[in-house]
């Protein structure tokens, strides 16, 4: 049974709707992912996890039926469910109901009212809401999970959020359990089982690489370059990067163990980890909030390090230690390393307070690079069975930035370093395997922020004297040689939207939102706004929905969405926006006259 309590939903009929009431909180959302890892790790047949993951849907969602199918290659077969349908159920073909939709698609959906939806609803049929996921790996699709209510609308966005993790989670146990059951029956078929263990190890390691940073674009001149090598396919280590417009945060992280239970437990912690960031909490606030959300639901004797790191717009730098690989620092300016530590213990041994970790700060300047490491680099030995150790790894870096800075005129390539790293540790290493998970993350401070800055500086003051060729040329002469800069990316998008020309500045604003990270109300209007001039409605409308998202209360986005829906000749739409924009801020005249005279106008016309 679920040992933890989750808020039990409703449904309420408000203003002709029926809106849902309860559910989900964040902690619940926390405490069912820890669930989830710790009850599959100790699982070791496929019944066994398909009796689990019926009763974990029917606890959470109070569903009234949850089906599981699996492909065999010619149908949707379902191999566990609560109770018969009516119609009974029947093998599905790709393509065919919501789950073979699903399947044919390998996109979740969310249906909140399947009477309305004659493709899927069969005669007869009592289900009325349904979510579904596909439970996959990066390229292969193995099945299908399907939530029902008998209730319409019952079902929201966060609820398939986490249907969504259970089934990240179900495809790396499912292949964990037919592991365990290959092993049993080894000694009849030896040779075709360790085939297919060594094929379900490495499914499982493209569940988990799903969770693995996938934009490493560069953020405002920072670069990136991150390695990831489990030593048994599936791996307890874990590298993440998040962003959040002035800030990014930066973390590697060490389980105790290998394979798929420490694997399940990443997972976690990198829920974890990003909720903790996007909250808004400092670095050793975070620290506590993984050791204390953690430790009481991993597996017994479990426990993880962990190095984490926030880097500011003016290139200044936090860093806190529990207990992981010192991170390296390699200031150009004097050609050293410099390693950093804090006071510090590893997470989920004991309890922690925020007080049990230590802040220090630094500085990066241009050229310099940030190392997050983990210790299955400098414990690796040769043949010899000496040890690489933090010294050699040290110099390794130094020779090959020597080299690549004569090769690049000065300049260093990210990439071309971290791969000339690899090379020296497989070089020393030889033959022998590796004796622990690998991973690492660069994050550089690019050679020609210097020279871009000073461009964006002459920009500026070329558009303060409304020298607007001189402006446009020289900020686009900065963007060339530095395409990341925030400063850049906004001062384009802001000078291209004063003359009117929108579709330019639509190019320079996404690709800040896109690589900064900026989450603010402030930011969405802007890109709103553009896309409305530009006469892109529906991406206009997204955007001020997210601007509304951050902030429920800005007026101005309020306005303009319901502008968005007149351009569409959607009043009534149009009218529902500025009424909740005058619940939300009541003291808004602005808002208040425009739906009077939305609604005047509407009278008039019926």
């Amino acid at each position: 049974m679920v040992d933890f309590k989750v808020s039990k939903r409703m449904l309420v009929n408000f203003r002709g709707q029926n809106k849902v009431v309860g559910g989900l909180t964040d902690k619940d959302k926390i405490a069912i992912l820890l669930y989830i890892s710790k009850e599959f790790a100790n699982l070791d047949r496929e019944d066994q996890l398909f009796d689990k993951v019926i009763l974990i849907c029917q606890e959470i969602f109070e569903s009234d039926n949850t089906t599981l199918r699996l492909w065999d290659g010619e149908f949707l077969v379902p191999v566990k469910f609560v109770k018969e349908t009516e119609p009974p159920r029947r093998n599905l073909k790709a393509g065919e109901g919501y789950s073979g939709t699903v399947f044919e698609t390998k996109e979740p959906i969310l249906v909140n009212d399947l009477s309305r939806s004659a493709h899927y609803f069969d005669e007869g049929e009592k289900t009325k809401s349904v979510m579904c996921v596909p439970i996959m790996q990066k390229e292969e699709i193995l099945g299908t999970l399907a939530v029902e209510s008998e209730r319409e609308n019952f079902y929201i966005i966060d609820d398939l959020e986490i249907l969504e993790a259970l089934t990240s989670q179900l495809a790396l146990a499912l292949y964990g359990v037919r592991l365990i059951e290959g092993l049993v029956t080894a000694r009849a078929r030896e040779a075709a089982i360790l085939n297919q263990l060594e094929w379900d190890l490495k499914m499982g390691r493209n569940v988990q690489s799903q969770i693995l940073p996938q934009d490493l674009s560069a953020w405002n001149g920072i670069y990136f370059a991150s390695h990831y090598e489990p030593m048994a396919e599936v791996s307890g280590d874990l590298v993440d990067i998040v962003r959040q417009g002035h800030s990014l945060t930066a973390i590697n992280i060490d389980v105790s163990g290998h394979g798929i239970p420490a694997a399940l437990v990443t997972m976690a912690i990198h829920h974890q980890f990003r909720r903790s960031v996007m909250a808004g909490l400092g670095l050793t606030e975070i620290m506590e909030e993984l050791g204390e959300k953690l430790r009481e639901q991993l597996p017994e004797s479990t426990y993880f390090t962990a190095f984490m790191v926030r880097i500011f717009s003016d290139y200044t730098f936090g860093y806190v230690n529990a207990g992981h690989q010192r991170m390296l620092h390699y200031k150009a300016s004097d050609d050293t390393f410099i390693q950093y530590d804090t006071k510090g213990v590893p997470l989920g041994i004991l309890p922690v307070r925020k007080a049990d970790y230590e802040e220090k700060q630094g500085k990066l300047e241009p050229g310099d690079f940030l190392l997050l490491i983990s210790d299955g680099f400098s414990e690796q030995r040769n043949h010899l069975k000496d040890e690489v150790g933090v010294e050699r790894i040290q110099t390794w870096l130094h020779d090959e930035r020597e080299k690549l800075v004569i090769e690049g005129r000065g300049k260093v390539d990210l990439k071309k370093l971290s791969a000339a790293f690899i090379k020296r540790f497989r070089a020393y290493q030889g033959e022998v395997p590796n004796g622990d998970d690998l991973s690492f993350l660069f994050l550089y401070c690019g050679d020609s922020i210097p020279e871009a800055s000073h461009y964006i500086q002459l920009a500026k003051q070329s558009n303060s004297k409304m020298k607007m060729e001189e402006a446009y040329a020289q900020a686009l002469k900065a963007f060339s040689i530095d395409s990341s800069l925030k400063e850049i990316l906004v001062f384009l998008g802001k000078m291209y939207y004063r003359d009117g020309k929108y579709k330019e500045a639509i190019r320079y604003l996404e690709e800040y939102l896109r690589t900064s990270g900026d989450n603010t109300a402030a930011s969405h209007f802007t890109m709103g706004r553009a896309y409305y001039k530009a006469g892109m409605i529906s991406e206009a409308k997204r955007a001020l929905k997210m601007a509304l998202s951050s902030d429920h209360s800005f007026a101005k986005a309020s306005i303009l969405l319901a502008q968005c829906y007149l351009k569409e000749n959607a009043k009534p739409k149009a009218i529902k926006v500025l009424q909740q924009g005058v619940k939300n801020t009541p003291q808004s005249l602005e808002l208040k006259t425009s739906l009077l005279r939305l609604e005047s106008h509407t009278q008039k016309v019926s």
